[in-house]
Formats: structure tokens, C-alpha cells, sequence
């Protein structure tokens, strides 16, 4: 769906809101081994949100127009995160479940940051974001399907889903 600049960057904002307050809830009047457990969660919370934006396949709309500002709306990113992370963790206590929950939001403001830009900005070679660029240019112009990840190629290895790159012949070389 094609979105207004408010929706398309509303993660950037909403996101961090209810990392805050996921956060708030779980460690309120809580130890140092609380905010550890915490963190763990949030760290795999993060590894979970890589596999999820892996298997996500229903951007289409995105392939026929990558330069515009398509995706789902804030409210709906969020509210997902939210029903598929926070709600059945919730089984483990609320101190994972917002862990995780936060993890998920962090890797999905870092997919949208690291998509956003792999479009709009041309990184310095040599730079993680340039790397993830090229990745990312390969999944959209490759013949071949892959380059699924965004933040990571790690699933794509693991998947046997990782496409290279068509190098650029230089004239110079005649080719080679």
C-alpha cells in the first residue's frame, strides 16, 4: 500500500514509544537480574525479527514501485508485533515477553531503516549499509529469486536463498 510520509515513518516514532513502555512495565521496581534477563530477551527478540522479515513474501507492490513509499501503516507493523510476539509470551512472564516483544520492534525499525536506505541513499563503499544495499539491489534485479534478508543475510545462508550479485564488466578489462 502506498503510504503518506506520517505513515511510512511512523515506526521511527511509534516503535521506540512502546519499546519505552513495554520496558517500563516489565522492569518497574525490578533488580539488575531482571534488566539482564531482560536483555536477553530483547536479544532474541532481535535474532526472531530477522527470521520474520526472511519469510515475509507479500511485498509485490514494493517490486513494481521501489522508489515510492510503500509498506503497511504503523498501527498495523506494531499491532502485529505486538498479537505474534507479546501475547503468547506472555505464558513466560511479562519480563520476556516484553524483552522479546522490544527485540522484535528494534529489528524491525533496523529492517526499515537499513530498506529505506538501501532505496534512497547511496552508502560508501566498504560500509555495512553498502553491503546491505548490494544484497538487497541483487534480490530486486537478480534472475533469481533470494536475498530475502534485509538486516542480515544469515537466513538466506542458512536457506540456500543467497543470490551474488551481477558484477559490472568494465570496459577497461574487456570483460574479464
Amino acid at each position: 500500500m502506498r503510504l503518506s510520509k506520517a505513515l511510512y515513518f511512523g515506526d521511527l516514532v511509534a516503535s521506540p514509544i512502546a519499546i519505552v513502555i513495554l520496558a517500563a512495565l516489565a522492569l518497574a521496581g525490578r533488580d539488575y537480574q531482571a534488566v539482564g534477563l531482560w536483555l536477553l530477551a530483547l536479544l532474541a527478540g532481535i535474532c526472531a525479527w530477522t527470521l520474520v522479515e526472511y519469510l515475509e513474501r507479500y511485498h509485490d507492490a514494493h517490486h513494481e514501485n521501489p522508489e515510492e513509499l510503500i509498506g503497511a501503516p504503523s498501527f498495523l507493523m506494531i499491532g502485529f508485533i505486538l498479537i505474534a510476539f507479546f501475547t503468547p509470551l506472555l505464558a513466560f512472564g511479562i519480563l520476556v515477553a516484553s524483552g522479546v516483544t522490544s527485540g522484535a520492534l528494534i529489528g524491525y525499525i533496523g529492517y526499515m531503516l537499513v530498506h529505506h536506505a538501501s532505496h534512497h541513499f547511496e552508502p560508501k563503499p566498504g560500509t555495512l549499509l553498502y553491503e546491505a544495499r548490494l544484497r538487497h539491489m541483487a534480490h530486486h534485479f537478480h534472475g533469481t529469486p533470494g536475498n530475502y534478508g534485509i538486516i542480515t543475510s544469515f537466513w538466506d545462508h542458512v536457506f540456500s536463498t543467497s543470490v551474488e550479485r551481477r558484477r559490472v564488466r568494465s570496459r577497461d578489462s574487456g570483460g574479464k
